[in-house]
């Protein structure tokens, strides 16, 4: 059972230096915590990050999250018994919960919506959120974020689905061949532009390379997502952000 001076004792060094986010919960008697290190002060989660807190918002839901450059009750000198103290005050007082952050109980609620949905279309439903591409959790894995029935469900699915796309897969082919020299000369000139569009209107060249090539799916997408918020401000102000 471990004690809460024990969780300030371990997480110390997360907490002091205020970059990452210390998630403090109890499970019976007992406290827990773990750090993440996604940019919640401007509302970028990683998805990995959001499903931890949701699971974690399910089995305390007056679970807090703390950061000591962000948080009262906190500092870079802090002594363990104070840091436990702090961690404390949040608990007890209902101050920075986790369930104040919208990300979290979005998640949440939409993660039961979509259990709802697919109970009523008898449909399979995986228990986290996905990135997408190269986030996509592997329907032949079976890894407890669903019930075995599902499981099986998402397979039989996917057999079938998969026999109509070698259908499909065989026609556009077809499609595209026929295609191709038309579409590589759009695609072409379309990249020319993009890259020298974002290079003109400013956007940092580490964001143009972390985007094209970290090893991380989610990198790539969260660096892909800064630059065009930063090409649709910069085209806002250049129009005087309106119609």
């Amino acid at each position: 059972m471990a004690a809460l001076r024990d969780i300030a004792r371990d997480f110390a060094a997360e907490i002091r230096d205020g970059i990452g986010w210390t998630i403090v919960y109890r499970t019976g008697r007992s406290w827990n915590a773990l750090t993440i290190w996604s940019d919640i002060w401007n509302g970028e989660w990683e998805t990995d990050d959001l499903n931890d807190a949701i699971g974690i918002l399910k089995a305390d839901p007056d679970a807090v999250i703390v950061n000591g450059y962000y948080c009262g009750h906190f500092g870079e000198g802090m002594t363990i018994d104070e840091i436990a103290a702090g961690i404390r005050w949040h608990y007890e007082g209902g101050h920075n919960h986790l369930a104040d952050y919208c990300e979290v109980t979005q998640g949440r609620d939409t993660l039961e919506e979509g259990r709802k949905a697919a109970e009523a279309a008898g449909l399979p439903f995986c228990e986290r959120l996905a990135d997408g591409g190269d986030d996509e959790l592997s329907p032949y894995v079976y890894d407890g974020s669903m019930a075995l029935a599902d499981h099986e469900k998402m397979q039989q699915a996917r057999e079938a689905f998969d026999r109509l796309a070698d259908v499909l897969r065989e026609i556009a082919a077809k499609l595209a061949e026929a295609m191709k020299p038309a579409i590589n000369a759009v695609l072409s000139a379309f990249k020319k532009l993009w890259k020298v569009s974002v290079r003109a209107i400013g956007v940092p060249p580490k964001w143009l390379h972390l985007a094209a090539h970290a090893k991380k799916a989610r990198t790539r997408k969260k660096y892909r997502n800064r630059i065009r918020r930063y090409v649709f401000e910069a085209l806002a102000a250049e129009g005087g952000g309106g119609p």
